[in-house]
């Protein structure tokens, strides 16, 4: 014990040190000081399961695939099993002993409070046979006219939930609000405390909303035809024709893009799929647009409160899709065998896509290299963080991609940190708020071409033509903080978001 001021010295001196070199955001300063709702730096505070306010919600049943004659003997074709028991499985965890199952058939899950829970992503493994395309076929073409097939760019041999339906009804939004207000007016009162809402811009034939969203640079958005967008929120209080909202507005609210409230009211809550491994055959990838769907799963837009744990998805075209609102994906691995990479080295097409709203993926890790690693397209207020890739390849693939943030991430090389892609008319890669927030590479970058201007970069090693660290600031323009890869405080500013929320909610 005599050595032990020693060491509390020497502890104090570390902090010391450690304090002086880590660096803050002039958007966010330590614990969010110099946030403001209504400036360039979104609320990514909501992204995941129940707008990370509480924990997965577990049920309380519990059945087994076994108990309907699943085998996981890697010969015996487990299918109707699945199913008898996915359709029993409404309000009980189901569970896949360990086993590898044989699987030729896709799998839907239309029942809220159901998971389907493996013996961990080493333990249990599902083996679909089929691809997609063969057990339903979706022919489609590329924006290019190319034919293809749907399952291309989507869908899921497990599918949660069905597609969003539009409600025809709406109270009207009768006052515009400015972004970063909490308030709004309507027509007549029909919302209480605690209700949740959609509030819908729809864009008007001069394409104002779209121009708003990319902030004048939209480029070619000819494809984006009669574009809107949402935001849930939650009720707060209720007066005479005003309604306070338990968030900030993601955008301004003009009478000229009719915004209108409709209920909240996803088709499927609750269901998670953990501990599992999805493999499929190690036949080469055919190449980008060639993909016949070998796709683990998808979250349906009409889908909200969902999430994926614990999953390793191998040989996939595409990893999972999620369409849904507030879902999770947490600790999933992407592989391949080396049987499987095309000659460009690609392994499939789309590695994990945030399509939907405020959703979250972290703690992921991407081993082999899709054309598109991690996708953004038309997704609002989604949340990429703290994951790691071996060559990290953040797509901005069009459709309007607004306020996502990419947080605290080891993207490996660097060498194509910004390829982007997407029909060429349907808009600019990225919209207006996207912020990408300590970002470590192997090598240096530049600021990403073909992005508009109002996007956020802290915490990454870009650099000038002249090799000097860049520097940019502006209100309305481009804004980079040169602060050193893995210095920045605070490292995930999802976390760092989310903490000082439901602080300030004690």
């Amino acid at each position: 014990m005599k050595h032990m001021p020693m060491i509390l010295a020497a502890a104090v001196v570390l902090a010391a040190s450690l304090a002086q070199s880590a660096e803050t955001s002039q958007l966010w300063g330590t614990d969010g000081e110099k946030w403001d709702p209504a400036g360039r730096l979104g609320d990514f505070s909501f992204a995941g399961y129940r707008r990370g306010e509480e924990p997965f919600r577990i049920p309380a049943g519990r059945s087994s695939v076994a108990d309907f004659g699943a085998k996981g003997d890697a010969k015996t074709d487990d299918t109707e099993a699945f199913k008898k028991a996915i359709y029993a499985g409404a309000g009980k965890v189901v569970l896949i002993p360990p086993g590898r199952y044989v699987l030729s058939d896709p799998l839907e899950i239309r029942s809220s409070n159901l998971v389907l829970r493996g013996a961990g992503s080493d333990k249990t493994v599902l083996l679909f046979v089929k691809p997609g395309e063969q057990l339903r076929p979706r022919p489609s073409k590329t924006d290019g006219n190319q034919p293809t097939t749907g399952w291309s760019w989507g869908g899921g041999l497990i599918a949660i939930g069905q597609r969003m339906r539009d409600l025809r009804f709406g109270v009207r939004v009768t006052a515009a609000a400015k972004r970063g207000q909490n308030m709004l007016t309507v027509e007549h009162r029909s919302f209480k405390p605690g209700d949740e809402v959609v509030l819908t811009l729809h864009d008007d034939e001069a394409k104002t909303l779209v121009k708003y969203l990319y902030r004048g640079q939209e480029g070619n958005a000819a494809g984006l035809v009669n574009w809107r967008v949402r935001q849930i929120l939650r009720v707060r209080q209720v007066a005479v024709g005003v309604l306070t909202l338990d968030r900030p507005l993601r955008f301004d609210v003009r009478p000229e893009w009719k915004p209108a409230l409709t209920p909240f009211a996803p088709s499927v809550t609750d269901v998670g799929i953990e501990g599992v491994a999805f493999e499929f055959p190690a036949q080469p990838y055919a190449g980008h647009f060639k993909e016949l769907g070998f796709n683990p799963v998808v979250i349906e837009s009409g889908a909200a409160h969902c999430w994926l744990k614990d999953l390793r998805v191998h040989n996939a075209d595409s990893g999972p899709y999620v369409n849904g609102a507030f879902c999770t994906v947490d600790g999933i691995v992407l592989t391949a065998d080396k049987a499987r990479l095309s000659k460009s080295g690609f392994c499939g097409h789309h590695g994990i896509t945030l399509q939907g709203q405020d959703s979250l993926c972290t703690r992921f890790d991407i081993q082999t290299q899709f054309i598109h690693d991690v996708t953004v397209q038309s997704a609002v207020g989604c949340v990429f963080c703290r994951g790691r890739a071996i060559n990290l390849n953040m797509d901005h693939h069009r459709w309007a991609p607004y306020e996502n943030l990419f947080s605290d991430i080891d993207a490996g090389s660097g060498k194509r940190l910004w390829a982007s892609s997407g029909g060429g008319h349907r808009g600019s890669h990225t919209a207006a708020g996207e912020t990408f927030w300590n970002i470590r590479t192997a090598q240096p970058v530049t600021w990403p071409k073909n992005f508009i201007d109002a996007v956020n970069v802290i915490g990454l090693d870009v650099r000038g033509k002249d090799g000097l660290p860049a520097a940019l600031r502006s209100g309305d323009g481009k804004w980079l903080e040169a602060t050193r890869p893995g210095g920045i405080v605070p490292a995930d500013l999802h976390q760092a978001m989310l903490k000082k929320r439901l602080a300030a909610r004690r």
